[in-house]
C-alpha cells in the first residue's frame, strides 16, 4: 500500500489513543494557563486604572467615570514610559503629607517638579479631554471634559466653532 497522509486508513495507523489522550490534556492545559492568567492581568489593569481615577479624582476635586480613566491613562502612558512610576510617587507623596485636596498640594513646599508635572498633565487631560501636544494630540472626550462641568445644566456643550481663526491667532503667535 503506498503512503497517503490523507487517507483514513493511515491517520488511523498514526493517531493512537494514547497521543490523543495526550493532545487533550495538553490542550485542557494550554486553556485553563490561559483562563488562569488571563484574569490575573485584568485585575493588575483594573487595579491600575482604579488607582489613576483615585488619584485624579483628589487632583481634579470630581467623581471620574473609571471608563474615561482608563484610556486616559493608556493615552498617558503611550506618551511617558516613567508613567507608573510617576503616579506612585505621586500618590505616595498625597498620602504622606495629608493634604485633603488639590490646593494643599499646590501649597506643599519642596514638592519634586517632575511630579507637579506629571499632576498637571492628569489635571489637563481631564478638563481639556486630550492627551498630548498638538502634533501627537489624542482626543479622548469632548463632552465629558471637566470644563464643560461648571456650566453643566446652564449652557449645552458646543457641538461646533464660530469658524476658522475666530478666537484669532495664538499668543505669540504671527500672522
Amino acid at each position: 500500500m503506498p503512503f497517503d497522509p490523507s487517507s483514513p486508513a493511515m491517520f488511523c495507523q498514526t493517531l493512537s489513543r494514547r497521543s490523543l489522550l495526550r493532545g487533550t490534556a495538553a490542550l485542557g492545559g494550554l486553556a485553563l494557563a490561559a483562563s488562569l492568567g488571563a484574569p490575573l492581568s485584568a485585575a493588575a489593569a483594573d487595579d491600575a486604572v482604579a488607582s489613576f481615577t483615585q488619584l485624579s479624582e483628589f487632583l481634579t476635586g470630581y467623581t471620574l467615570d473609571p471608563v474615561l480613566g482608563a484610556r486616559f491613562l493608556a493615552a498617558l502612558k503611550k506618551r511617558d514610559a516613567d508613567l507608573d512610576a510617576s503616579l506612585a510617587a505621586l500618590s505616595q507623596l498625597i498620602k504622606q503629607s495629608g493634604v485633603a485636596n488639590m490646593d494643599g498640594f499646590l501649597a506643599l513646599t519642596g514638592t519634586d517638579p517632575a511630579l507637579t508635572k506629571t499632576a498637571t498633565k492628569i489635571v489637563s487631560a481631564w478638563y481639556l479631554g486630550v492627551v498630548g501636544e498638538p502634533e501627537d494630540a489624542e482626543l479622548i472626550t469632548y463632552a465629558e471634559s471637566l470644563m464643560y462641568r461648571p456650566t453643566k445644566g446652564l449652557l449645552t456643550v458646543p457641538s461646533y466653532g464660530p469658524g476658522p481663526n475666530a478666537w484669532g491667532p495664538k499668543p505669540g503667535s504671527k500672522i
